[in-house]
């Protein structure tokens, strides 16, 4: 039995279609007729909920401060969303447009403002306040090194796309 940590599953990121590590990101994630939580949200007119496409911010945040960093701090935590806004829909086969910008620093504290379009509308927008960390585990355990390496295989499928490989330090 494998002791890496396991791939995410609840992956709100289809791809990154842009990066400049630490300052600005963008990505794409198309709501597909088939998630299972459409049949509860709602059946007669099925749209991803408010909160998922909230989290799809937040995911590409991380990312771009995990990318900013090149990888050297396993957990980026969100520690609070600011100015919350949602503006519309999205509806299976819609695709959402995730943008990303890095606003401030303060030791591992970043603030970042977010949004996400589709046709050119907002469909939310937000400020997240993200914090770096460690996992707290003794380095024998290798927990950090691991889900680091975890993180950079996950990077590298999300980014496969772009004309420009975002090249990761080891």
């Amino acid at each position: 039995m494998s002791s890496d940590p396991p791939q995410m599953k609840y992956r709100q990121i289809d791809r990154i279609t842009s990066i400049e590590p630490g300052k600005r990101l963008t990505a794409e994630r198309t709501l597909r007729a088939d998630e299972e939580y459409l049949k509860d949200h709602f059946p007669r007119f099925p749209v991803m909920p408010g909160v998922m496409m909230l989290e799809a911010l937040h995911q590409a945040a991380v990312w771009l401060v995990r990318a900013g960093d090149d990888f050297q701090t396993p957990l980026v935590l969100l520690r609070e969303t600011r100015s919350v806004k949602f503006g519309d829909f999205l509806a299976p086969g819609e695709t959402l447009q995730i943008t990303v910008k890095t606003v401030k620093e303060d030791g591992n504290r970043i603030t970042l403002k977010a949004s996400a379009t589709k046709q050119g509308r907002i469909t939310v927008s937000a400020r997240l306040i993200l914090e770096r960390c460690t996992t707290g585990d003794p380095a024998h355990f290798g927990t950090d090194a691991k889900v680091l390496r975890s993180t950079k295989e996950q990077f590298q499928v999300l980014t496969e796309q772009l004309t420009e490989q975002v090249t990761l330090g080891d």
